[in-house]
């Protein structure tokens, strides 16, 4: 089972502090200045350890602990709970820093049932001033609900703040900390036998990696992959030239690193986990092309420019490029004259 933990803080969050968490978890996902994500899933974590990294941040330190991200931020960021909220879906740790408040498992749904509808904080104030006026005042009215009302309510967003409302969120936390590099990884609750499985997954990988380096305004230059069977793990990575940022880009690398690491078994293997790391970030430039000024390309310049674009299409159908004889400028020049003349190579 999942453990996240979100930590809000009264004052901005510094690099010491993020720089202690990597010493817990390389699982370190800041969400703004004073709040960040940790992963700590299968670490072996004690009070007196979040008490230490407690004393790292330099404000006031709420904690909130849960098997989601959603119930984990709502936890730590509600400043105090109403009184209907049940004792026994939480427990609750305070110290002169700071507090900790851990959600036990599968007490998510009655843990948000009687906060209000504004601490579901994927809610638009649209969507809550909707909500109220059709007469829900708390999360838990709008989770006893189906899932088609509040699709019929709200549009497509509805199934997904169905989910939210009982306590399912899926979202696995990325390492964005340090900023040179993205780290996602997804330790599955049953093993994983096929291929398509595994391709399913790394699909919504890259769709949350690109989002993050579009965010970013970044391309990644190495991708890595990680397979884990059991307590064995396989390693594979691919470099790229130009960067990337492109979801299609990244799932298409990401099923060809895959491919090569199971084509190396033997037999069908169970994976039991895996990470993705995108590192060697460099920030996104462009430049507006001038059209109404006519500037020459030399010969070298334009050499450069054309192993330009055969490295992107290397990196976007590798395997699939492959290169010709150079024609010479004579024979290029008699082209001119005659347009039936074959190129030597034909």
């Amino acid at each position: 089972m999942r453990r996240i933990t979100f930590w809000f803080s009264s004052k901005p969050l510094s690099d010491d502090f993020y720089n202690a968490c990597l010493d817990l978890t390389p699982l370190v996902e800041p969400s703004d200045i004073q709040g960040v994500y940790l992963d700590l899933t299968g670490c072996r974590i004690n009070r007196e350890q979040i008490t230490r990294l407690g004393s790292c941040a330099k404000g006031y330190i709420r904690i909130g602990m849960a098997a989601s991200r959603l119930a984990a931020r709502i936890a730590a960021v509600t400043p105090d709970l109403p009184s209907s909220t049940r004792p026994k879906d939480y427990r609750l740790h305070s110290w002169a820093e700071g507090k900790l408040i851990e959600i036990l498992p599968q007490r998510e749904a009655p843990f948000l049932a009687s906060l209000p509808l504004e601490g579901l904080y994927p809610l638009r104030p649209v969507q809550i001033k909707k909500l109220r006026r059709a007469g829900f005042s708390c999360i838990g009215d709008i989770a006893a609900l189906p899932s088609y009302e509040l699709v019929r309510m709200l549009g497509e967003e509805g199934l997904h703040i169905s989910n939210l409302a009982r306590g399912i969120d899926h979202t696995p936390v990325i390492g964005l900390y340090p900023p040179s590099r993205m780290l996602y990884q997804h330790n599955f609750e049953s093993a994983l036998d096929n291929e398509l499985s595994v391709q399913q997954i790394l699909h919504q990988a890259a769709a949350q990696l690109a989002a993050q380096l579009r965010r970013k305004n970044s391309v990644c230059q190495r991708i890595s992959l990680e397979l884990q069977r059991d307590s064995y793990k396989d390693q594979a990575q691919r470099s790229l030239q130009a960067g990337s940022q492109e979801e299609q880009f990244l799932r298409h690398v990401l099923e060809g690193l895959s491919k090569s690491i199971m084509a190396q078994y033997e037999t069908e293997c169970r994976i039991t986990g895996l990470t993705i790391i995108l590192d060697q970030l460099a920030p996104l430039s462009w430049s507006q092309p001038d059209l109404f000024s006519y500037r020459p390309i030399s010969s070298v310049e334009s050499k450069s420019r054309l192993e330009q674009s055969l490295i992107r299409l290397e990196n976007r159908f590798p395997g699939s490029l492959s290169r010709g004889i150079a024609i010479a400028r004579r024979e290029r020049v008699l082209a001119l004259w005659d347009p039936w003349r074959l190129t030597p190579h034909e």
